[in-house]
Formats: structure tokens, sequence, C-alpha cells
């Protein structure tokens, strides 16, 4: 690279607004829960990869990032597998998605083409999209990612797959390597009995499902009998005012069926079908277009449909359809695709004013989450870090498990916590006393200038810039009367570059106590808490 190249590629680099946004493991999990049922409206049965207690395919986290789905008897639909395959690919690609699709006889054989086929590609295309080079849209077309495994396909197909397509776990995958078996090919050539001996018939299991599509069951999303209403218009909806009456109705045959079975739903779909006018479509061409999905995870299960069609209104209202005379609602799918018994407590003598309220609570919190999004209506949990703005972090009221079902609502309304929290290990040092830590914490520490003794004690001390509310309004040095401290605080190794500092009590003559701190990789002062 020249002198000139590289100037031109740092002037790019520094003129990028790189925006940094912390992963999220449970946004993760509602992605991709909610794009499996997005996806059923090219299959019914769509699921997503089953995570078992040991990592496998060399993977580090323990969650899904797979999903499945039966195709059998649909291809003809769209004119064969692989147009049914580009398809699923645009409208992936509609909705912002990059995915490699594998299609076979068995999961096994589907999920190592998918998985590892394209993995240079993929890495290209990805960075042409990083550096705009490609849009996402054109990497469809530059890049082929769709792999077929024709019936019957011979072993040599998958034989330059590396060992981790067998979705094995991570210990196998380690053994592998040293013994200097890194793809298929050269697992094949060993004797089956050797296999054996040396790790447990997992092994055999996996190549079997791979090599020979061993067939394996695939978790549907929505399973047992289905509880869903369908209505079909004779002529198409053209206006919203018009589809309440209608949702209201289905609502309310919906209902009728959980009552009948003693349930209520954690999770609602509406789908509104779409078609074009007659008038307005073209010769040759189809009149539907994709539907509009309504998808709403409730906090507690319900049967009520008041409460249902008042969250569907809601989301009707902050999410419409876009209508207009050509283009209206020729059909409405409304189903529940998970529910469970509604249990009835009686409540405890003492413990009546706390669970009073409950099923208040959670309609409320089901109407804001479904009004402001999932990701606005959340509850603090604290986490186990020395630094102390990361010791809480909000999490959605509304969310699911691994596995894909809702998290219990009974522990977070109804259990008090497993243990005491002061008798658990704690983030906070109680040697002191409670009053260690100030009773509010500044959202962004202010900047100090400080005065220090011989000992490097902190003596004087007054604000930088605009002071907040809670401060001293003063521009001069205030003398303290105390300092307690320092108290070391270093964060831990694993969670990026090293935070180091040293942190004071300290007491104002004007009787007020600040809580500051020295970041002591250059040796600045900041304020960072008030005690009141």
């Amino acid at each position: 690279m020249t002198a000139t190249q590289a100037k031109s590629v740092a002037e790019s680099t520094q003129q990028s607004n790189w925006s940094w946004v912390e992963h999220d493991p449970q946004e993760d999990l509602e992605e991709i829960f909610s794009l499996a049922e997005q996806l059923m409206q090219f299959s019914p049965l769509v699921g997503v990869e089953s995570i078992e207690k040991n990592l496998w395919a060399g993977r580090s986290i323990l969650q899904p990032q797979s999903i499945t789905m039966d195709i059998t008897g649909l291809e003809s639909w769209y004119g064969g597998e692989l147009a049914m395959a580009i398809e699923v690919q645009r409208w992936l690609t509609r909705e912002g998605r990059f995915a490699c699709i594998g299609i076979a006889d068995s999961v096994g054989q589907a999920w190592a083409v998918s998985n590892y086929s394209f993995r240079k590609q993929v890495s290209e295309a990805m960075f042409k999209i990083e550096r705009a080079e490609s849009s996402l849209a054109d990497s469809l077309n530059e890049c082929n990612r769709t792999g077929i495994i024709e019936r019957n396909a011979s072993r040599k197909r998958f034989s330059e797959l590396p060992i981790e397509s067998l979705r094995l776990d991570i210990e196998t995958v380690a053994k592998l390597h040293r013994l200097g078996i890194r793809t298929i090919e050269s697992l094949q050539a060993l004797p089956r009995q050797s296999l054996t001996s040396r790790f447990t018939s997992r092994l055999l299991d996996r190549l079997d499902q791979c090599l020979d599509a061993r067939p394996e069951p695939i978790s549907i999303r929505s399973t047992g009998e289905s509880l869903e209403v369908c209505i079909d218009f004779e002529h198409p909806i053209f206006l919203l005012e018009e589809l309440q009456e209608v949702l209201r109705e289905s609502i309310a045959q919906l209902c009728r069926k959980l009552e009948s079975i003693g349930h209520g739903t954690w999770r609602l779909v509406v789908r509104l079908g779409l078609e074009i006018s007659t008038m307005q479509v073209q010769e040759g061409s189809p009149r539907a277009v994709p539907s509009h999905v309504i998808q709403l995870g409730l906090f507690q299960s319900s049967d009520d449909p008041t409460h249902l069609l008042w969250l569907i209104q809601g989301c009707l209202e902050r999410n419409p359809p876009q209508l207009s005379k050509n283009l209206g609602i020729k059909h409405i799918l409304v189903q529940a695709p998970w529910t469970s018994a509604i249990r009835w407590k009686q409540n405890a003598l003492f413990d009546s004013q706390t669970l009073r309220y409950r099923d208040e609570a959670a309609k409320l919190i089901d109407g804001l989450a479904a009004r402001l999004g999932r990701n606005q209506v959340v509850g603090l949990s604290l986490i186990q870090d020395p630094i102390p703005e990361r010791q809480t972090k909000t999490k959605p009221l509304t969310g699911l498990r691994n596995d894909g079902t809702e998290q219990s609502t009974e522990r977070k309304l109804r259990k008090r916590p497993i243990e005491d929290f002061h008798k658990s290990r704690s983030v906070v040092p109680l040697s002191d006393g409670s009053w260690t830590r100030p009773t509010q914490l500044l959202i962004a520490p202010l900047k100090l200038e400080v005065q220090c003794d011989s000992s490097e004690i902190p003596t004087r001390i007054r604000l930088i810039g605009e002071s907040s509310k809670g401060a001293s309004a003063s521009s001069d040095f205030q003398r303290m009367v105390e300092a307690i401290g320092p108290e070391r605080i270093e964060s831990n190794w694993w969670s990026g570059p090293t935070i180091r500092r040293s942190y004071y009590r300290i007491a104002l003559d004007s009787g007020i106590w600040w809580w500051i701190f020295q970041d002591l990789s250059n040796k600045q002062w900041y304020l960072h808490g008030l005690f009141h």
C-alpha cells in the first residue's frame, strides 16, 4: 500500500461515524423466535434449533442461532426447491436479514450446508457491505447463499466440510483436532470401532445424521392443538375502521376456545392478509403481497377478549398497515401459539395487599409493551461488577427463555427472592456500614479540580464548568473537612480496557458529602455521587 492510499484509508476511517451497541443476548433470543414465527407464512412447520447442555459445533454461547423448516410438499407451490429458497432469501433481505439456506433430506445435512458451505463467500460479502461497496440487496445477486443437497447425495459432497459441521461438542472437537482430524473426509477414513472406543456413540450418531441423512425430529414453534381463528372476506377491506368489528369477533372466538380448555395465551399473533385490487393487478403477476403481522408477548397469560383487543388496537395505532384504494385486507388470522393453564391461587392472609393488584399490573405492563415496544418496559437486575455504573442492567419484563418458553411471571410477581440479597455475595462492600455508597449516583461523572496534600490526600476541591443541581454552584475552591479513602476499584479483565479508580468519601465545609474518584490512567478527578 502506498503512502497516498494509506492516507486516504485513514481519512475515510476518521470520517466514518461508528456506533457501538452492547450485545444483548435476550434481544437476540427474542429476534430469532420472532423471525421463526414470521417464517410460518412459507411453512406451518417452523422451529428453532434445540440447544443441549453441552456446547457443540465450536460455539461459545448457549443460545440458538439457526431456524429449521419442513418444506415437504410445499416446493411445488413455488416452482421447485430452488425457487422457494430464492423467495425466502428475498423476503429475508427485505427484512434486513443476511442468511444462508441449506435444503436437504435431514436436519443434519441442511445445518451443515447452511452453516459451513458459504463461510468464505459470506466473509467477503460482509466486508463489501461494511465498506459500502455493496448493499444487502446486491449481495444476494453477487453471493449465492443457497445450497441444495439432492436425494441420495454422495458422501463426497460433505467430505471437505470441517468436523464442526457435525454439531459436535467442544471437547470432542478438541480431541479430534489433537489427532490431526479437521475434516469429515479424514474422519471417514478412520474405522468406526476405533471411534466408538475413543469417543462416545454421539460422534457416530452425528456422522450418520449428516452422511446418511438420518431423520431427526424438529421442535416446531407451535405445538398441540392449533388455537386460531381465520376469517376470509368476499371483498377486501380498505379502511381500518371496518376492521374493528371483525377483530372484536375474532378475538371473542379465540377466547372462547381458550376458555373451553382452561388456558390463557402467552403470545398472540395477528396476520392481516393483503391483496391488490383486481383492476390494478397486471396480467400474469400475483395479487398477494406480504402479510401485515402483529406479534404480542404477554406478561401474564390471559383469556380476556377486552384486554387482548386493546393490545391489538395499540399495535395498529403505532404501526398500521399501509392500505389504499387499491390495496386491502382479504383475510384475518388470529393465533395463540403459546398457551398455558390459568392457575388460581388463594391469597395469603398477611400477603393479600401485595397480590391485590397483580392482575391489573400485568395488564398495564402488556398494554405499555404493546404501545411503546417491548424494550421500553423494563425492570432492573443486579450484576456482579465492581464498576458502580455497571452494577445494574435493564431487562424487558416480557421475554423468552432459550428454549422459547415464556419467563415465569409467578417468580416476578408472586415469589420472594430465593435468599436475602444482603446474605449473598454483594458487589457493595459492607465493612464500613450501609453509607459507603451514595444515595444518588450521577448519570455521567463531572470533572473536578482537586488540590492534594503531600500524602496525595485531597484537601480542596471545585467543579470544572457547569455544576449539577445537587452540587455547589460556587466556582471557588471548597475546603474539605474530612476525606475517607482511598478505596481502590478496578474492572474485571474480561470486561474490555482496564478501568482503575481510587474513590473517596469527602465532607465539605458546607456540610455536603460527595463521592469522588481519581482515574488512575489520566490522574483526572471526577464527582460520581452525592450523599443525602
